[in-house]
């Protein structure tokens, strides 16, 4: 069985996932999708095909869509898609599917693994969300749900559940529930607008190491005059590997009407076991 895991990673999670994954699958290849952007069209030559990403405000990157929109999938027997969150519901599922329905196709099965967020430097509750303790939880839940999933995935199972989040929603929000299920389609759209918008900038403290430009996986940082600028016109993946590896945490996100960041007050998280040359490494398709 040829098993190929294509991948998209910003802050480390989905790539210490699609690694662990790996292990568990004999012959497994990753494959970084940002590696086969630039094509066209991409044939897979995989039989068992899976897809891990982090979501973006419960929603598929943009840049997985475009890759799953151009892949053919004729090898394929068996897909799967692995979704790191940190705790919302996810909708990416939902989104391949659609994308797989005009290729006569949609999942066989699918997880979502709730992990820290590279993101949670964005709000006022960092410093609960980011302990060591519930990184370590969520390591140990993360790869008990890996075992399971390469069992799935192995014996070719259907394993097709609906996520229902792993944070509940505020008790005032609990009767609006099933009104923001029939919204989700909207929400998805707003989710797509959110990932781009994002701005960041880089305080005082840089010293002009050019990781930012780096691990930029849109390509969208440059160093000028050894400051990193975010380059207007480049599309931002919102990804948040700048953020998350700036070694002096230099790298802050300004607030705007419907956000209130909190970059500058609070530490940074990426995964402890993928360091900037892992997730830079997409880039050049290793």
């Amino acid at each position: 069985m040829s098993t190929k895991i294509y991948y998209f990673s910003g802050t480390g999670n989905s790539l210490h996932v699609a690694k662990e994954l790996q292990r568990r699958l004999p012959g497994a290849e990753l494959v970084p999708i940002l590696s086969l952007v630039g094509q066209e069209h991409v044939i897979t030559s995989g039989d068992t095909v899976g897809f891990v990403f982090p979501h973006y405000a419960s929603s598929l990157p943009k840049v997985v869509r475009s890759f799953i929109e151009k892949l053919d999938l004729r090898s394929a027997s068996y897909l799967f898609a692995i979704a790191t969150r940190g705790g919302t519901k996810t909708w990416a599922f939902v989104e391949i599917d659609e994308i797989l329905k005009d290729k006569g196709r949609r999942l066989d099965a699918h997880s979502a693994i709730t992990m820290p967020g590279g993101n949670d430097a964005l709000v006022k509750s960092y410093a609960e969300r980011i302990t060591e303790e519930r990184v370590q939880r969520l390591e140990s839940e993360m790869l008990a749900r890996l075992d399971a999933i390469q069992r799935t995935i192995m014996k070719r199972e259907v394993s097709r559940e609906e996520d229902k989040g792993h944070v509940a929603p505020p008790l005032f929000l609990v009767p609006f529930v099933p009104l923001l299920d029939a919204l989700a389609p909207h929400l998805i759209r707003l989710g797509r607008r959110v990932e781009s918008s994002f701005e960041f900038y880089c305080d005082e403290t840089c010293t002009g190491c050019g990781i930012c430009e780096r691990v930029c996986l849109a390509g969208k940082v440059q160093m000028v005059d050894s400051r990193p600028v975010w380059q207007e016109g480049v599309s931002c993946h919102g990804c948040f590997a700048c953020l998350s590896y700036c070694p002096e945490e230099s790298i802050q996100v300004r607030s705007k009407w419907y956000l209130t960041s909190y970059t500058e007050q609070n530490g940074r998280y990426h995964h402890p076991a993928i360091d900037a040359s892992d997730i830079a490494r997409q880039k050049l398709g290793r």
